[in-house]
């Protein structure tokens, strides 16, 4: 698929589906651990929009050092960033640290990143919020990462927020939750997701009209 008709496909996903939805068909499909831990959200609690993209992993680890180039290979990691990709940075726990900022937030968007997520904290709330940028993490804190993070690795298999992401992966984000389509079956998932919406909105149509949902239950089979 090309960039365009893939940029095209995550802002349908957006506008159409629900990552209730997206975890229902995951199941059905025997991937029953796809959605991060619940403690990961917006940034901004009032914000209702919704998050697609491939995954772009990076992969930090806890240093008890000062180096002299702290910030060397997490600039590299999000250099490596290309249209379409959400970041996804796991933080091996630590909670002394705040793994990401406003200015790279401004150089994710450059690179033409919808959002990024991360299972730990974030800085720069308000001029992150004021750029427009979706970010999804655990919270805020002011510590630097430099003498407390490294970045280790990136584009490889991660654990973030309990979950085993992989370069290429489709997240979808939103403020119920965080779900993640392993690649190998994203088609079939997303066009499950998009038959199953489009069934969910005749039953509630049905509802609205006074059907029992019972009635609606045998009807559709969906709930």
């Amino acid at each position: 698929m090309s960039t365009p008709d893939r940029l095209e496909l995550f802002d349908r996903m957006a506008s159409n589906l629900y990552v209730a939805v997206i975890s229902d068909i995951l199941d059905s499909l025997g991937f029953r651990d796809q959605v991060l831990e619940s403690n990961i959200q917006p940034i901004d609690p009032l914000d209702r929009s919704v998050l697609v993209g491939t995954a772009h992993t990076i992969l930090m680890a806890p240093i008890y050092e000062m180096k002299p180039e702290p910030y060397t290979n997490i600039i590299a990691a999000i250099d490596a960033l290309q249209p379409g990709n959400v970041g996804v940075v796991a933080t091996s726990g630590l909670a002394n640290a705040a793994y990401w900022g406003e200015l790279f937030s401004n150089a994710a968007l450059g690179r033409g990143a919808r959002g990024m997520l991360l299972d730990g904290y974030h800085r720069d709330t308000r001029k992150i919020l004021e750029l427009g940028f979706p970010v999804f993490s655990t919270g805020a804190r002011p510590f630097d990462a430099a003498g407390r993070t490294q970045c280790i690795d990136y584009g490889c298999p991660v654990v973030c927020g309990g979950v085993k992401v992989y370069p290429g992966d489709i997240v979808f984000a939103e403020i119920d939750g965080i779900a993640v389509i392993p690649s190998a079956v994203a088609e079939e998932c997303v066009a499950k997701a998009f038959e199953k919406v489009a069934t969910e909105d005749r039953a509630r149509d049905d509802l609205r009209e006074g059907a029992l949902l019972s009635e609606v239950w045998n009807r559709y089979r969906v709930l």
